[in-house]
């Protein structure tokens, strides 16, 4: 198997750019400011530009944040910029998540820019005394293109793949430089596939070692989930990882919510298998 990253992986980007529905306003901050004797460094007032009710907004806020942690979620850790990592083997589970998030999008979009109008209007009887400003607003032409949503996609470099007229020390210095880059990019990203690993473990571990602990649902649906997701995201195809992860799904997920709680004694068993599995994550992640 070839496991060198660059075959195994590419680099993605999710930019989304939205309208805040904030502004600030320096003639009120001043005002304030003055009224109260305060230091100019004491307090800003940033207005709600959407006061009423605007479920419309709301729901493209909440799709807005959905996509950033399911971008997240989906993929691993590669450099300080927008970009992450990829494994190929998750690129077509990526793609059609991304696909019909994008149609979302646009739906919410659609509706949000419909009802925009009647929104504004409602915002100045709500905003009076010079509050609300029509300078502070986009037109109701231009409100859609303040909302955006995109995917591009980029190669990994490959060491040994410079093509510039250098001297072949300098071009070795480069490369070397770039071998270093992907060697700690790589490790940054393994380490936090065994992270959410060892966290959703260690979670259901608390939970189900104490008898009186209260749990919902999403304690057994975030491991499932996650081990699900950690099949596509073992981008070195680490055999360690692949081997804890297989034992978390084998031994944790095959219970119900429902059945964990209703059984003392399934409970306690799968809170002791969750015990063994982090004591032996221990030995591999902890020295990670």
């Amino acid at each position: 198997m070839d496991t060198a990253i660059h075959t195994r992986a590419l680099l993605a980007s999710v930019s989304i750019s939205s309208w805040t529905a904030r502004k600030l306003d320096k003639a009120v901050t001043n005002k304030v400011h003055a009224d109260y004797q305060a230091s100019g460094k004491s307090g800003r007032y940033n207005k709600n530009l959407l006061p009423g009710d605007c479920p419309e907004y709301a729901a493209l806020k909440t799709r807005v944040s959905t996509i950033r942690n399911g971008f997240y979620e989906r993929t691993l850790p590669w450099t300080d910029d927008n970009r992450r990592l990829l494994p190929t083997d998750n690129f077509m589970h990526f793609s059609d998540w991304f696909r019909e998030q994008s149609r979302l999008f646009a739906a919410e979009l659609d509706a949000f820019v419909a009802v925009y109008p009647s929104a504004r209007a409602l915002a100045q009887s709500l905003m009076p005394n010079g509050l609300y400003k029509d300078a502070d607003y986009p037109s109701d032409a231009d409100v859609r293109k303040r909302f955006a949503l995109s995917v591009s996609y980029d190669p990994i470099p490959a060491q040994g793949d410079i093509r510039v007229s250098l001297a072949d020390d300098t071009i070795a210095t480069l490369e070397q430089a770039i071998g270093d880059r992907l060697t700690a990019a790589t490790e940054t990203a393994m380490a936090d596939a065994w992270k959410r690993l060892h966290e959703v473990t260690a979670r259901m571990a608390e939970r189900l070692n104490d008898p009186k602990a209260v749990f919902r649902d999403s304690l057994v649906d975030n491991v499932r989930d996650c081990v699900d997701m950690l099949k596509r995201l073992n981008v070195t195809g680490d055999p360690d990882l692949e081997r804890m992860r297989a034992d978390v799904a084998d031994k944790l997920t095959q219970h119900s919510p429902e059945t964990l709680r209703e059984s003392d004694a399934t409970r306690a068993d799968v809170a002791a298998k969750a015990n063994a599995i982090l004591a032996s994550m221990a030995g591999i992640y902890g020295g990670r």
